[in-house]
């Protein structure tokens, strides 16, 4: 018997690079990207309901604007791939609104995800398909491995990451519009294929030799993120940083998890407003 109440947990991932290829005719860009998922991740509970509703709580809740969970519902129901839906969806935030780290695309994942346990969906449904209708990333968090992605966000590869990072991340809480970092983006790679070792042993190499192209434009419209740079960079035990996505996370990859938390200790104690958290790859 199926309880009335379910939980279900929402990851979050970093971009370990990003370099943006071209502009489509469709106004989006063509990347190529590297993401991972980390261990930081929002709850999703579902409710025995009467009525279909999705409740936000949490860390910047209040800066929601589009609500993707009832997209989903709804494209579902106009699809028929989904009946009768009696449920309550209640999202606690614990992934930062607008900080390139994925948590809206996670939220629709993991609710498609849990849709197929419950077996609320028919069994005919292609998730890669409906992931890809409703927004980039999406597809990325139906599996729980590292992969490359190109396109929009399409799967290429899933990839295998040797061992465990120790990550800190620092947002300066400022809410970035992915749409607008790509359009005052002027920097573009050369690089279309990437060879990457499977799995990836050294990822100091790896971070090295790639890069984040939307960098300049995210720096633009958000100076703060510059200033984590810097600040980033003067920390002991670094291996590599980078700001993930379009904004406005930035993090740091760490030798051991004592040098990631006398990081997270040295910002908050010296910039208290913004946000940050110690966590690792998964």
């Amino acid at each position: 018997m199926v309880s009335d109440t379910i939980e279900f947990k929402s990851y979050a991932k970093i971009n370990l690079f990003l370099h943006v290829l071209s502009k489509r005719n469709d106004d989006y860009h063509n990347i190529i990207s590297l993401l991972s998922r980390i261990d930081l991740f929002d709850k999703i509970t579902f409710k025995k309901s009467d009525k279909f509703k999705v409740i936000y709580n949490g860390l910047q809740s209040n800066e929601i604007i589009n609500d993707n969970i009832s997209q989903l519902i709804f494209l579902l129901q106009k699809k028929d791939l989904i009946n009768k839906f009696d449920y309550q969806i209640t999202v606690d935030k614990n992934i930062p609104v607008g900080a390139g780290l994925g948590g809206g695309s996670s939220n629709v994942a993991t609710v498609i995800s849990a849709l197929k346990k419950l077996k609320i969906v028919k069994n005919n449904i292609d998730t890669v398909s409906i992931a890809r209708e409703l927004g980039s990333d999406i597809e990325f968090f139906l599996y729980n491995k590292s992969a490359l992605v190109n396109e929009k966000g399409s799967v290429i590869k899933l990839i295998d990451i040797a061992k465990s990072y120790e990550i800190l991340l620092v947002n300066p809480k400022y809410n970035l519009s992915t749409a607008e970092v790509f359009d005052l983006n002027s920097s573009y790679s050369s690089v279309h294929d990437i060879n990457i070792s499977n799995p990836i042993a050294d990822i100091k190499t790896l971070m090295e030799t790639t890069s984040n192209n939307l960098e300049g434009s995210a720096f633009k419209l958000c100076p703060a993120i510059d200033e984590i740079k810097r600040e980033m960079r003067a920390q002991k035990n670094l291996i590599a940083d980078r700001m993930t996505g379009s904004g406005s996370t930035y993090f740091g990859i760490f030798e051991d998890k004592q040098a990631s938390l006398i990081g997270q200790e040295y910002f908050k104690n010296n910039y208290p407003k913004w946000w940050t958290s110690s966590v690792r790859t998964i």
